[in-house]
Formats: structure tokens, C-alpha cells, sequence
């Protein structure tokens, strides 16, 4: 039996970042936390653990990129998840000036944030094209319509408040359920760095690290996205299947 695939978008992002890669997956039943409205920064899991609470007893494929990759590891440490796909995700975004390799510092949150509440349109499209390469910039894979206006300023605010104090180190050492991590090479928003060092770090987790991409795989390389979930979507259906056989059946 397929699972049921939980996506989680990244910061400021429409859902339909992914519609390229949902379209591949037509025969799978998806979920869509809207977690664009919250106002505070616990809301965002809050939201998220809400929309699955009615999914008990379904096996749960939990795809998650940048903020939405953290909300995923969190969310596997809380319930039970049978896989994750992480897309640009880290362990923890703000790191101090020795682990620069791993992610970013706070001052760049911090003015980010004070930028948000004079020039909102401004930030959204400098964020947008700092998730490309120059060369996917020149493929014209730019698109500032992802950051549509439907985020509220409130929960703009409250997600880099998010990525400033979540911290996912922890998640590692609880988690066994199988994993993708796919990071791009130039990704300078959530550093390769990141990536190499939280698929290190889980215990049955495949690295798959995209050249000439940025900080959203998924956009640019919808296909090797698509084809990586399909592959953890058979492997989590056979082992519910191989589950399913291996029960004793009802003695008449």
C-alpha cells in the first residue's frame, strides 16, 4: 500500500513550488499543511501535526524542503513517519562563525527581518533569486511568483524567528525510519555543508547531491526529486505489504 505523502513547503514559498513534481506522482494521495497564517513560531508544527491527526494508522512519506525539511525532522521525532525526503534542509540554520559550512549566521536573519517590515517585495524577490545559480538565473528558472503575497507579514516574520531558534541536532539519535537528503552544490541559502552533514548523521539516510543546482532542487530538477520520492514510495509499500503477509491471519 502506498503511503500517504505529507509536503512542507519552505519559508515564505507557495504550494505550488511543487507542482512539478506532484504531477509525476499522480497515483498517491497527498496532504498540504497551510502553515502560511500562523503568527507565532510554534504554530508552524502546531499546524503541521493538525493536519495529520486524522491519518492514524496510514503510513506517512514526509517531504520536506528547507523550513518545511526542519518541520519534517521535528515531526518524525513527535509521530510516527514512515520516510522522509529532505531538500535542502540542515539541522540547524544558524550557526556560529566555526560551522559556517553548516548554515548561516543570525545577523543575516536578524536584518532580514527588519528589511521584511519596510520593503517586504524587496526581500521576497532578493530571497527568490538567491535560491538559484547564476546559471539557473540565465535558464530563466526564476520565478518570483513563488513567493506569492499569500504569506501573511505576520507569518513571514514568525518563519525566520522559526529558523532562527529551531534547532534539529537532537533528531538524529530518535529517528530510524529510512530518508533522502538531496542538496544542491550551490546552494547558498542552507550551505552543502548542511546536507552532507545531516545525511551523516541518520541512521538510513541516501545523499543525493545535485550540480549546478541551488537551494531548490525541485524546481529545477523535477525529474531526479520525482524519481527519488517514487523510489521511497515502493520502498515504503513493500515493506507494508511484506508487514501485511507476514501477520498470522484470524483463526475461524
Amino acid at each position: 500500500m502506498a503511503p500517504v505523502i505529507v509536503w512542507l513547503t519552505g519559508w515564505g514559498m507557495a504550494d505550488s513550488c511543487w507542482d512539478k513534481v506532484r504531477e509525476r506522482l499522480p497515483d498517491v494521495r497527498h496532504v498540504v499543511p497551510d502553515y502560511s497564517q500562523v503568527s507565532r513560531p510554534d504554530e508552524f508544527y502546531e499546524v503541521v501535526a493538525q493536519s495529520i491527526q486524522s491519518l492514524s494508522g496510514k503510513e506517512l512519506l514526509v517531504v520536506g524542503w528547507s523550513l518545511g525539511g526542519m518541520l519534517a525532522l521535528r515531526l518524525a521525532t513527535e509521530k510516527r513517519v514512515a520516510g522522509l525526503v529532505l531538500i535542502g534542509t540542515t539541522l540547524r540554520f544558524v550557526r556560529d562563525p566555526a560551522e559556517r559550512e553548516h548554515g548561516i549566521g543570525a545577523a543575516m536573519l536578524q536584518r532580514m527581518k527588519r528589511q521584511l517590515a519596510k520593503d517586504r517585495e524587496r526581500v521576497m524577490a532578493q530571497f527568490v533569486e538567491q535560491m538559484f545559480t547564476g546559471q539557473e538565473r540565465g535558464q530563466n528558472c526564476v520565478d518570483v511568483g513563488m513567493a506569492e503575497g499569500r504569506w501573511s507579514q505576520q507569518a513571514l516574520s514568525a518563519g525566520l524567528d522559526y529558523l532562527a531558534s529551531e534547532d534539529c541536532r537532537f533528531a538524529p539519535e530518535r529517528l530510524s525510519c529510512p530518508a533522502v537528503v538531496i542538496h544542491g552544490e550551490g546552494d547558498v541559502i542552507c550551505p552543502l555543508g548542511a546536507g552532507k552533514e545531516l545525511a551523516g548523521k541518520l541512521a538510513a539516510a541516501d545523499f543525493l547531491q545535485l550540480k549546478d543546482c541551488g537551494h531548490a532542487p525541485h524546481l529545477v530538477h523535477p525529474e531526479q526529486v520525482s524519481e527519488a520520492i517514487m523510489r521511497m514510495v515502493k520502498r515504503i509499500a513493500h515493506r507494508t505489504d511484506q508487514a501485511s503477509i507476514q501477520q498470522p491471519g484470524d483463526i475461524l
